[in-house]
């Protein structure tokens, strides 16, 4: 278990918290191995009921980390490709849960740490949390099934939109288009998904998890490919001078 990732578990809710941040919970290759471990124990716990993922500090998660992607402008397109593919999938695991999830954004979630939101079944973000998907300010193609994901969420004009343009909006914005299930005060979003995860827990536990059966298998549907051919891509993209050139200027800001 990383120190980055804190596990409770408590009248069939299991808390999952990122808590790094001093560093706005990077999504690390460390903390990918243990949010699948601990989504892979909760699995096959039949006490969970329902599951919350939040985070600790200003950011809900800043997305992946800077110097892994620094790290990685040097490997060869395969491995990155390789890479790219576990990383992602890692993350992606809370989809195969047969139980209701919810992520509670207290923060800011950045590129891929918004996407992990996204494998979530229900959204509860802060008011003044800011979100995006800036895959593209970095000259790096999307990624984590993002281009699957979010279309399926908000429509592929909206999703067209919000990648394209890698711009940052507010979690009452998002809230308006459906990114977002509710925004709230910051100082209630714990809670309030807290709150819905309890009253989860104690609906007939059957027939709860064949209602998430059904409503996950759209998400399911076509994943693999996407995450296939976001793999390939983003291996062009380290290759790349223009991730190399636009990596040095946020290094810069």
């Amino acid at each position: 278990m990383s120190d980055a990732l804190r596990v409770t578990l408590e009248d069939g809710v299991a808390l999952l918290v990122f808590d790094a941040p001093e560093k706005r919970n990077p999504l690390t290759e460390a903390l990918m191995h243990a949010y699948a471990g601990a989504i892979g124990q909760i699995h096959r716990d039949d006490s969970v009921r329902a599951v919350v993922l939040a985070s600790n500090g200003p950011a809900f998660s800043a997305g992946g980390d800077i110097g892994m992607l620094e790290e990685q402008l040097s490997w060869e397109p395969e491995k990155n490709r390789r890479q790219m593919g576990q990383f992602y999938r890692g993350f992606l695991t809370a989809l195969a849960l047969d139980v209701p999830t919810i992520a509670a954004i207290e923060g800011d979630a950045i590129g891929a740490g918004l996407t992990l939101a996204l494998s979530y079944d229900v959204r509860i973000a802060s008011e003044s949390a800011r979100l995006g998907f800036t895959f593209l300010n970095l000259g790096l193609h999307p990624g984590m099934g993002t281009t699957h994901l979010l279309p399926l969420l908000i429509g592929d004009a909206r999703a067209a939109e919000l990648i394209f343009t890698g711009k940052l909006i507010s979690g009452n914005d998002a809230a308006a288009i459906g990114l977002v299930n509710y925004a709230v005060p910051k100082s209630n979003v714990r809670e309030t998904a807290l709150t819905m995860a309890r009253e989860i827990a104690g609906k007939p536990a059957q027939a709860m998890r064949l209602a998430k059966r059904a409503l996950v298998r759209r998400k399911l549907d076509g994943l693999e490919s996407a995450l296939d051919y976001e793999a390939v891509a983003q291996a062009n993209g380290f290759a790349s001078e223009e991730m190399r050139t636009m990596i040095e200027a946020w290094r810069k800001r």
